[in-house]
């Protein structure tokens, strides 16, 4: 009775290790922290890099508009020049240019349809506030 025992736990940990083992595949790499930028008016922007480095891709979201894209988590690219970094997606077929960040402490976000940028400008407490893996996680949810 003791060998059965000792191999069905044996059992149960190799599996719950197989399962932990796929489920963590699945989870794609990102950065440790969340990045956060603080517009008039309320709006939040949320940043967090997924995937490899070399990849040059982000999640963002926008908070705080009235707009089809609030609360929305989209992964979009990145570009890094030498004055500034640009997040931009597909809209409609064509390259759309979202936010653009000027050194660490401001910038601009451009949404669809809206005529004039909302100025934006990093936040420490906002960005001490997000949680990269909980980011994810409500991701890899919407997704689904």
């Amino acid at each position: 009775m003791f060998a059965y025992r000792k191999w069905a736990a044996l059992l149960v940990a190799a599996l719950t290790l197989c399962i932990g083992q796929a489920l963590a595949e699945d989870r794609p790499d990102v950065a440790k922290n969340v990045v956060a930028y603080l517009g008039t008016e309320g709006v939040k922007v949320w940043t967090l890099r997924i995937g490899d480095r070399a990849a040059n891709e982000a999640l963002v979201q926008v908070e705080g508009v009235d707009h089809d894209w609030d609360m929305r988590i989209q992964k979009m690219h990145v570009e890094k020049t030498a004055k500034d970094t640009r997040y931009w997606t597909d809209v409609d077929g064509k390259k759309f240019v979202v936010l653009i960040i000027q050194g660490m402490w401001g910038g601009e976000l451009y949404l669809p349809g809206e005529a004039q940028p909302r100025q934006v400008g990093y936040s420490e407490g906002l960005s001490h506030q997000g949680n990269a893996e909980a980011f994810l996680t409500d991701y890899l949810a919407a997704k689904k």
